[in-house]
This record gives structure tokens, sequence and C-alpha cells, in this order.
């Protein structure tokens, strides 16, 4: 298996221009989530990669944390930064040493192609961390895949099944909702779904 878990494999996917989950732009997805939030929001966005997410959320006025441990990434969106003033704070960090940072701090964490990058085994985890990085009212919004992918074909991308998701997440989040959006891509509309939790 590749190791997904050294930041060396994901520098040499953006030096291979190996990112096919990069869209090149803001995910229609959650562009249209954050721009129904009626109040500003700090909110966290783990494995960032070129930040076109964590940007238009900055934009809009919110408090945004980016993270990577990929310098390629973070140096990628540190170039746009210049050219804009908002309030987006980009760090080169493991996200799983995160809690060293912060704890209790965000109202939302947006997960985008994190989870199924990670190594399976570091699911519960993430899982873990990202309910104590969260606000005590804190929700996790995401778009999760890919569901059609064989679980015996690696990764990453990692194949995620929608019992694993429930099973896994209900120990410390409550499901609020989860559906096929239609605001996903073309190329994903069947292989993945839009997830709404919030912190117990």
């Amino acid at each position: 298996m590749n190791d997904v878990s050294k930041a060396n494999f994901w520098n040499e996917c953006y030096n291979d221009n190996n990112t096919g989950w990069d869209l090149g732009k803001i995910t229609p997805v959650f562009k249209d989530w954050v721009d129904k939030l009626d109040k500003k929001s700090k909110i966290l966005v783990p494995g960032c990669g070129n930040g076109y997410d964590p940007l238009y959320f900055a934009s809009l006025g919110h408090d945004v944390v980016a993270v990577d441990f990929s310098e390629i990434a973070v140096n990628n969106i540190k170039s746009k930064l210049k050219a804009e003033k908002v309030n987006l704070k980009v760090i080169k960090y493991d996200f799983f040493n995160l809690l060293d940072k912060y704890k209790k701090e965000f109202d939302y964490i947006v997960e985008y192609t994190f989870f199924c990058a990670i190594d399976p085994k570091n699911r519960d985890q993430y899982i873990n961390i990202t309910h104590k990085l969260l606000n005590d009212n804190g929700y996790l919004i995401g778009l999760f895949l890919p569901f059609q992918k064989k679980i015996s074909e690696g990764g990453p991308p990692f194949a995620v099944r929608k019992n694993e998701i429930k099973k896994k997440f209900v120990k410390k989040f409550d499901l609020i909702e989860n559906f096929s959006h239609p605001l996903s891509i073309n190329a994903r509309k069947e292989n993945e779904l839009f997830y709404k939790f919030k912190k117990k």
C-alpha cells in the first residue's frame, strides 16, 4: 500500500499532477452550503489541498483554518493568498497532531476527499479528533466518496460504505442529514453522498 500517512507521497502526487480530486475551483456543493450560512463562523478544512474551498469561505468573511502536510499544497495556497486579503490561516501540519494546536474551537469542519485519502485504519482516530476540535455546538459537513469502489482495490482513494460511516460516526455525532446532492459534479454523482453531523 502507498504510504499515504507521509507528506512525501502527497508531494509526489502534486509534482506528477496526479490530483484527480482537484476541481480547480470551489466545490459547488460547499459553495451552496456556505452561501446559506447566516452568521460568520470558524471553519476548519483538513487536507485542504490547493485550497479553493477555504479561500472561498474566507472571502465571505468566515474565520478559516486550512491544514495540509504537503508543503507543495500549502505553498500553492499561500501564493493565491498574496492576491487576496482574507482571514485564512494556512498551516503545514499533520491533521492527526492538530489537537496540539486547537481544541473545541471550530463551528464547522468541512470534509472533502480527506476521509477517503487517509489509511482506513486511522478513520476512528479521525472521528475522535474532529469531535475534539469542534466546539460544543459544532458540525461536520462532508462529501464522502467513493461508494462504488471495491474495498479490495485499496487506495487512495479508499472505498467508503454507508454502514461503516454510520457505525463509526454515531459514537461521537448525531446524523442530521445525508443524501445524494444535486450539485455533485457529474463524474461523482453516483459515487458520493453529502453528510451533516452534529457533535454529541
